[in-house]
């Protein structure tokens, strides 16, 4: 009986302190993340393009800490969604908001005209969202 004592301690650090380094470790790289991950943010968006006269679907490129996305990526008004031939005019109008934690994806679906990630678009600005 004398291996009793030894087996419930190792039992112990194994259920308790084990988790609970693991999960402070998790915690300080997501912290170390956060503080690397300034940069360009990519986001699709779902909006009505007062120039084509029609819903589309856009991603936009937006640079950190930036009020307007700064490029198109893509936009589903064109054959080729890859090669946008128009003058972007969509970027004046559209607006980002930025939410700075690496617990949330950098590329996410909107909600409701919101992207909670870092430098998102919330939509058109005085147009019609659908």
């Amino acid at each position: 009986m004398e291996w009793v004592p030894p087996l419930l301690l190792l039992l112990g650090v194994l259920i308790v302190v084990v988790p609970v380094g693991v999960y402070f470790g998790a915690v300080a790289l997501l912290w170390a993340s956060s503080l690397v991950s300034e940069g360009s943010a990519r986001s699709r968006t779902r909006f009505f393009c007062p120039f084509k006269k029609r819903p589309v679907t856009a991603d936009l490129l937006t640079e950190a800490g930036s009020d307007h996305p700064s490029d198109v990526l893509s936009c589903s008004a064109f054959a080729e969604a890859d090669r946008v031939r128009c003058a972007k005019a969509c970027l004046g109008l559209a607006e980002t908001h930025s939410v700075s934690t690496s617990l949330l994806p950098r590329y996410s679906l909107l909600a409701g005209g919101t992207a909670y990630r870092v430098a998102g678009p919330a939509g058109l600005r005085g147009g019609d969202r659908t």
